[in-house]
């Protein structure tokens, strides 16, 4: 059954907060690059998991924000973004996520970890983007158009404001998913032996489109 039409919509409160990275620990444990940083043991890789998204979930919040989709009280799906100049963890930030990375990881794990992020980091774009940082629909509740609510929310939302936005993906099925919204190809890497794919939506205008701004940097992303 879809329960899409029954979705409810709002933004994640703190006590939220530790939810949401339990849901995306399960909702993306299997994602090609997480079980290359995490390790292919599925156990040892969710409990690695959800102690990386504690820390990385409290990141995005204070930096950007949540918005979560709800059955009823309950939470179903997440996407968080990062507003613009604020992609990229800080010195301050590193001196944090760091140690505990460390610790709930093997030293080998912690650098494939570094180097997923490291290139990441390379491809981020220069323009002003609100950064989507994470999207993920529970594990009992994908393929029942959850994760098209949320992304068709987050579209309206930089439509509004008139923002671009930017992404990465592992999986080719997501690239035909983001596409529908209007994302396009920037640029497109190996990153611990998996295909990543860098994908940006340009500004747009009700009525008009992308605006003329977006589309030139649109054509530069792809050149």
């Amino acid at each position: 059954m879809d329960v899409g039409a029954r979705i409810g919509f709002r933004e994640l409160s703190r006590t939220e907060i530790a939810p949401a990275a339990q849901l995306l620990a399960r909702g993306m444990g299997d994602n090609p690059i997480l079980v290359q940083a995490f390790g292919p043991d599925p156990e040892k890789r969710q409990r690695r998991l959800d102690r990386y998204y504690a820390q990385v979930v409290p990141f995005i919040q204070a930096k950007g924000g949540f918005l979560g989709a709800f059955a009823g009280s309950t939470l179903v799906g997440v996407i968080g973004t990062l507003r613009p100049g604020f992609c990229q963890p800080g010195p301050m930030d590193a001196l944090r996520f760091v140690p505990s990375l460390l610790a709930n990881n093997s030293p080998a794990g912690a650098l494939r970890v570094k180097r997923w992020l490291d290139t990441w980091a390379l491809h981020d774009p220069r323009e002003d983007h609100w950064h989507v940082g994470l999207l993920a629909v529970d594990s009992d509740m994908q393929a029942r158009g959850v994760g098209t609510k949320l992304m068709t929310e987050h579209c309206a939302r930089m439509d509004t404001v008139a923002a671009t936005s930017y992404l990465e993906t592992d999986k080719a099925i997501n690239v035909r998913f983001y596409q529908k919204f209007g994302y396009k190809i920037a640029g497109q890497a190996p990153v611990l032996g998996v295909s990543n794919w860098f994908m940006r939506r340009g500004a747009r205008v009700e009525g008009r489109g992308e605006t003329q701004e977006g589309k030139t940097q649109s054509l530069a992303a792809n050149d």
